[in-house]
């Protein structure tokens, strides 16, 4: 059965340095991104995906500011992100899709949510392994603007999540006409 969910992705130059890390820590095909809004409620009817739509239709771009990097519990190596908007995003889709109390609270979605991009998740009871030199590569990612969301899919368990669709945020008032164009090295869908 097919999952979902939505995530804004990274530039493309900061993607290939922030996958690069990935690999080094274990990840084998890292996709770089910051989760909006996990599977909870994105069935694989697709009912979700017009409301899903409206709402990055409606939805102005903003600034993503990737920061220092941090853990939860010694066993998810993240780096943290700022943005004003990104938690009110995930809380408008969270309400618009509207998933049962047992989804939400499977995905976490009940706890406050905390906008950050996963490096590294340990699935040994040791925690992480040294990760301080990796990461230290990846000081001094600019800000970006995020232009639009990316619907992440998975046909089954053992397949990888791989870009399904991407959905543009409206233009904002600062917007200019050439921010519109994509960063090099992505396709859109």
């Amino acid at each position: 059965m097919s999952k979902y969910f939505v995530a804004v992705e990274p530039p493309s130059d900061q993607s290939l340095r922030i996958a690069t890390v990935m690999r080094q820590l274990g990840d084998p095909s890292p996709v770089p991104h910051i989760t909006v809004k996990a599977p909870s409620g994105l069935g694989p009817d697709l009912a979700w995906l017009p409301a899903v739509r409206e709402v990055a239709a409606r939805s102005e771009r903003f600034i993503v500011t990737i920061r220092e990097a941090r853990t939860f519990s010694n066993r998810i190596l993240y780096l943290a992100v700022q943005s004003a908007n990104l938690a009110q995003l995930h809380q408008i889709i969270l309400e618009t899709v509207a998933p049962s109390p047992e989804l939400v609270t499977k995905y976490s979605e009940e706890r406050q949510y905390i906008p950050h991009l996963t490096l590294a998740i340990s699935h040994i009871e040791y925690g992480l392994p040294p990760y301080q030199t990796l990461v230290s590569n990846l000081r001094g990612l600019d800000p970006f603007e995020a232009f639009e969301l990316t619907i992440f899919r998975r046909e089954d368990a053992s397949t990888r999540y791989r870009t399904w669709q991407r959905l543009p945020l409206a233009l904002s008032h600062k917007s200019s006409p050439n921010s519109n164009q994509r960063p090099s090295g992505r396709k859109h869908s």
